[in-house]
């Protein structure tokens, strides 16, 4: 488990790319990246910032080109604002858990929507379209 000071300067070294990235680099491949988290080695020697987006396929590797080039320039900064004895080493990583979130999100809706199939073959629910009138609706 991260001691409070390695949680402390993971919290403060994601602040400062997610501002770095916002306001001081103007390449127009990171505007719509989010900054998720960052982990830290015990040492300080490696900062794991991870981040994600919305784009797919072809856009996501256009926008990990572009962090790759805006990397130095984020290392400085976050070099700048720490106070300890080493400044790490930036390296990204595109963080898979919010894809992971939206895949379960679409199963889930899938799912109700199978169900509410299956509840209408039934006859309990109305047909789409249908009014649904308060003799209709199922007792809860």
């Amino acid at each position: 488990m991260a001691s409070i000071k390695i949680k402390r300067i993971q919290e403060q070294i994601r602040k400062k790319a997610a501002t770095v990235l916002s306001r001081d680099v103007s390449d127009p491949r990171l505007r719509l990246v989010t900054v998720t988290r960052v982990e830290v080695t015990r040492d300080l020697g490696q900062a794991t910032i991870y981040w994600s987006t919305l784009e797919e396929g072809g856009a996501r590797r256009t926008i990990e080109r572009g962090l790759e080039d805006a990397r130095g320039w984020v290392q400085r900064e976050v070099a700048h604002m720490l106070t300890t004895r080493t400044t790490p080493e930036v390296q990204w990583k595109f963080d898979q858990a919010i894809e992971g979130m939206e895949r379960i999100s679409r199963i889930i809706r899938e799912s109700r929507a199978e169900d509410d199939e299956r509840a209408r073959a039934r006859g309990e629910l109305p047909e789409d379209g249908d009014e649904i009138t308060p003799e209709d609706s199922p007792e809860r």
